[in-house]
């Protein structure tokens, strides 16, 4: 009960942001979710695809993101750098 109650205080205190998305970052990440979908036979959404990037960018060293996507993602992102920069740049500029 201990565990739930804490992951409800913690859960409160998320907070919900519109990220605004240039045409040209959009296209991309659409481009990334075609490829995911592709890579591992399984559809994936815009919000995943997104989510799986945030995670990549945050903790892209301890490998926390899906282990069968990580390999893929980065050879994929190593190729897109200005794409990851302006991406990374659009999500700070709408948080705040």
């Amino acid at each position: 009960m201990q565990f739930f109650s804490k992951f409800l205080e913690l859960s409160e205190k998320i907070q919900y942001k519109t990220i605004i998305l240039a045409d040209h970052i959009y296209a991309e990440i659409q481009k990334l979710q075609r490829e995911l979908s592709y890579k591992d036979g399984k559809i994936h959404s815009i919000t995943n695809t997104i989510n799986l990037l945030l995670r990549f960018c945050i903790d892209k060293e301890n490998y926390l993101i899906f282990v069968q996507d990580y390999p893929f993602l980065r050879s994929y992102l190593d190729e897109k750098k200005s794409f990851l920069d302006e991406f990374i740049s659009s999500v700070f500029i709408s948080a705040h």
